[in-house]
C-alpha cells in the first residue's frame, strides 16, 4: 500500500475505537477521546463493497 515500509507501520498499527471510531496507540486499553475499553485493530486490507 505505502511506498515505503516504515510509513505503512505507522499508518496501519493504531487501534480504532468501538463507540467513537477514533484512532488510538497500539498499547492502549482504553480509548482516549471516550474511555471506550473496546479497540480493534485498524484494518490491513482494503475492504470491497
Amino acid at each position: 500500500m505505502a511506498k515505503f515500509k516504515e510509513a505503512e507501520i505507522r499508518l496501519l498499527s493504531k487501534k480504532v475505537c468501538m463507540n467513537c471510531s477514533a484512532t488510538n496507540s497500539v498499547r492502549a486499553s482504553r480509548c482516549r477521546k471516550c474511555g471506550y475499553t473496546k479497540l480493534r485493530l485498524k484494518a490491513k486490507e482494503i475492504r470491497k463493497a
